[in-house]
Parts: structure tokens; sequence; C-alpha cells
């Protein structure tokens, strides 16, 4: 936090500039559940607005990735006797 001035480090997409706001929340870039680690360079300061906005779309892809695990069909599975090939 204090490396960027507690200053949210967000890139607006429409100018490319930093949001600039206070900055209260410490985000990874990349999520430790998508292989992130803690490393400084992997973390960055964002505002309010912006972590709920990271958190949702963090939330939208694990859910995304356990349903597409669910519908995998299984390997290995073996048929029913009563099953047409």
């Amino acid at each position: 936090m204090n490396r960027d001035a507690w200053r949210c480090q967000h890139v607006r997409y429409d100018t490319g500039e930093l949001c600039g706001e206070p900055a209260r929340h410490c985000d990874h870039i990349v999520p430790a559940s998508e292989g992130g680690s803690d490393a400084p360079a992997n973390l960055r300061a964002l505002c309010d607005w912006h972590v709920l906005r990271k958190d949702a779309a963090d939330a939208g892809r694990a859910r995304r990735r356990a349903t597409a695990e669910r519908w995998q069909p299984a390997r290995n599975r073996r048929t029913h006797p009563g099953e047409v090939r």
C-alpha cells in the first residue's frame, strides 16, 4: 500500500490512466486460485469500487470453471451392462 501511495492502481480502459482514488484494499493481480503468488509484483492497491468489480469477475471465472469441470465426461468410466454403445 505504501508503494502505491494508498492510491488505486487500476488502469482505466477509456483513458489508459490510473484511477487514483484513495485505496483501502491490497489486491492480487493474478488470484492465488489461478496460480498467483504473494510476491510484491503481483499485488496492487485498489479502491472500494474496483475491488468489488475485480472480486465479482474472479468469482464468475471460478463458477464457470467449476461448472465446466462438473460437465466433463468421466474418463475410464465403466459402462453399465444395459447401456447401448
